[in-house]
């Protein structure tokens, strides 16, 4: 699997904030107007939303999702990356279906759903 260099890591999680505060904007603006005009009251008056606005950047600022986009940095940088990304999904996936229990037609039936369903995405 291929590493990420520090300024990498810096611009996917500078990325991912970013979104993060776009998909939270409703409570940062919540948050931002009950600050306003004040200065020592603010921790106190506004507490509630700064709470609801943490809670909300933290869910999207989630490791998994973190990962997530590291690993889909990793496969748009190279064919090199693409491969390695494919593959750590395949050991997961098969790890997943050894602990499930699953029988290997359904799980092959279920496969191949997901596979037609990806491209009818893709056609669209």
């Amino acid at each position: 699997m291929e590493a990420l260099s520090r300024r990498e890591e810096e611009e996917i999680e500078t990325a991912a904030k970013s979104e993060a505060l776009k998909a939270c904007d409703d409570y940062v603006k919540k948050f931002a107007e009950c600050c306003a005009g004040r200065t020592f009251t603010q921790p106190f008056v506004c507490a509630a939303p700064f709470k609801a606005m943490n809670a909300c950047i933290k869910d999207e600022m989630s490791v998994d999702r973190i990962d997530a986009l590291k690993l889909d940095y990793i496969a748009n940088r190279s064919e090199k990356g693409r491969l390695a990304v494919e593959a750590l999904l395949q050991q997961r996936k098969e790890k997943l279906i050894k602990l499930s229990g699953k029988k290997e037609e359904e799980l092959r039936k279920q496969e191949e759903y997901y596979r037609i369903a990806r491209e009818k995405q893709q056609g669209a």
